[in-house]
């Protein structure tokens, strides 16, 4: 299996409270078909919408689960997104977080969803799919319920 690499673009929008764990929601994967063995088709792109009631999401993590296998799993760092003076009046801030997982490599699936993925309803792991669940961790490391994609075809090597 070649080493998941990742990278994380963001757009973000600003939009007050405790210190709730953020929520995210997946909007579209792509593309719909990976292809372990060319490089220039084994990358997805995952779109999800966020929502931190205290906008101390940056400086946190996007952990993006590969549901094929326990332990495949891609640590994106959140950059900075809310001013100081956000942060410290805990304003509101939701936004579209576009997460990019590079080198989606072929894996022999376990033969049971992993822990993180099982709870968010993921189908069990196939050779022929895989199914990723993003959770996010806001810089205090508070855990919101996570999201995953549809199954997205993965073409034999």
């Amino acid at each position: 299996m070649r080493p998941l690499l990742a990278c994380l673009l963001l757009t973000a929008a600003a939009c007050g409270a405790d210190d709730p764990a953020p929520t995210v929601a997946v909007v579209s994967a792509m593309p719909g078909e990976l292809d372990p063995a060319d490089d220039a088709a084994d990358d997805l792109t995952i779109v999800v919408e966020y929502a931190d009631a205290d906008a101390d999401l940056g400086g946190g993590v996007a952990a993006v689960h590969d549901c094929r296998a326990d332990g495949i799993v891609t640590l994106l760092d959140i950059p900075p997104i809310a001013s100081d003076p956000a942060i410290a009046e805990g304003v509101p801030i939701s936004g579209t977080l576009e997460l990019i997982v590079a080198d989606v490599g072929a894996i022999d699936p376990d033969a049971a969803a992993p822990a993180a993925c099982a709870d968010l309803g993921a189908p069990a792991p196939s050779a022929t799919s895989a199914t990723f669940c993003v959770i996010l961790h806001d810089s205090a490391d508070n855990a919101g319920p996570g999201d995953c994609t549809a199954p997205i075809t993965i073409l034999a090597p």
